[in-house]
């Protein structure tokens, strides 16, 4: 009796760990309707950044368009994210599609470095879903970088589409020394050229508005890079400073098509 109730105990917990796991492809589902906003904002932050590195799949119960089932979305954070500031926008992402990603992964770590992590993982992703004919990266601050990095990693016969979010993608003195980087004539990050089917979009906000970036003497989103389409961010969203985190708010309404409300 007491063997079998030590069994049932451990059935019990595989069973609520897979409960939490895509069954087909292992990764770590978050239900977007359990990301909660308002009061519960910061805990919700917590959830996200709490996931191992990888794919987490933020699912809706909404019914998804089928046209939008063989899309794939990533969303990169940045450096010491708390999470937060992804909450509303993952939540819109999933009410549409139906495989939308939070990626973790460790900011300590070079971008090129972490950007072959990220290559790996995308190719194992890819590998279960072999019916998908668009990929949409959204990196925000750091996250951007480490996407600005992977673009040259993907070889793949779908278009992409890489958004940079109030990224530092020009670095600076200690990122390039630390980790090795090439740099172009004028310092900045020297990035690897990528195949033309990716489009690369860098949307950037207004510096002075910016707190992560205008205490700088220079504004280290301020770089051209190959065949880049690039956005400056309005100084404010609905009468409120739209500054380095509620970017990425603006930017996702504007690939959803919806409108800038609080």
């Amino acid at each position: 009796m007491k063997l079998s109730t030590h069994l049932i105990i451990i059935l019990y917990c595989f069973l609520s760990i897979l409960k939490g796991i895509d069954g087909k492809n292992q990764f770590p589902i978050i239900n977007a309707e359990e990301l909660k906003l308002s009061d519960k904002l910061k805990e919700s932050g917590s959830k996200l950044i709490s996931q191992p590195n990888g794919f987490t799949k933020i699912k809706s119960n909404y019914n998804i368009d089928v046209l939008n089932q063989n899309t794939i979305i990533i969303n990169i954070h940045g450096t010491k994210s708390r999470g937060y500031e992804w909450v509303s926008s993952l939540k819109k992402i999933s009410n549409k599609y139906s495989n939308n990603f939070f990626y973790r992964h460790n900011w300590n770590l070079c971008p090129d470095s972490s950007a072959k992590i990220l290559s790996t993982d995308l190719v194992n992703l890819f590998s279960e879903f072999q019916n998908a004919d668009t990929l949409v990266i959204f990196g925000h601050s750091y996250g951007g970088v480490l996407a600005a990095f992977v673009a040259s990693e993907l070889h793949l016969n779908i278009p992409i589409y890489i958004n940079t979010i109030a990224s530092p993608l020009a670095g600076n003195k200690n990122l390039s020394n630390r980790c090795n980087l090439r740099l172009d004539r004028d310092g900045m990050i020297n990035y690897p050229l990528w195949d033309n089917n990716i489009v690369f979009h860098q949307w950037r906000t207004q510096f002075e508005l910016d707190n992560a970036f205008n205490n700088l003497n220079f504004d280290p989103q301020d770089i051209k890079i190959h065949n880049d389409e690039i956005t400056r961010l309005p100084s404010t969203m609905n009468g409120r400073r739209l500054g380095h985190n509620w970017s990425i708010t603006w930017v996702i309404n504007e690939f959803l098509n919806i409108s800038h409300s609080p």
